[in-house]
């Protein structure tokens, strides 16, 4: 999920979060468990497209958001957009 937040400072600025990591553990087609595997992802969706691409047929136990002590996303791009025209 992506939240918008803008800053007024003059001009407008834009600030779209970027998941960051995710923590997986998952069993792989053969049965062995694979725990603190991290990938990045701009979503989970993403994230797990990622993990079914190197781990085929693998099966996902667990997955949560990597993020910081303050519980903030890790990764944010940010985006300068210009004033409109008058």
């Amino acid at each position: 999920m992506m939240r918008m937040h803008q800053i007024n400072i003059g001009v407008t600025l834009k600030m779209m979060d970027m998941s960051g990591k995710y923590l997986y553990s998952i069993r792989s087609a053969n049965g062995v468990l694979v725990e603190n595997l991290q990938i990045f992802g701009k979503s989970r969706k993403e994230a797990d497209a990622k993990i079914r691409q190197m781990y085929w047929r693998c099966e996902i136990l667990s997955c949560s958001l990597v993020g910081d002590a303050s519980g903030r996303t890790p990764n944010l791009k940010m985006q300068w957009l210009r004033p409109k025209a008058a």
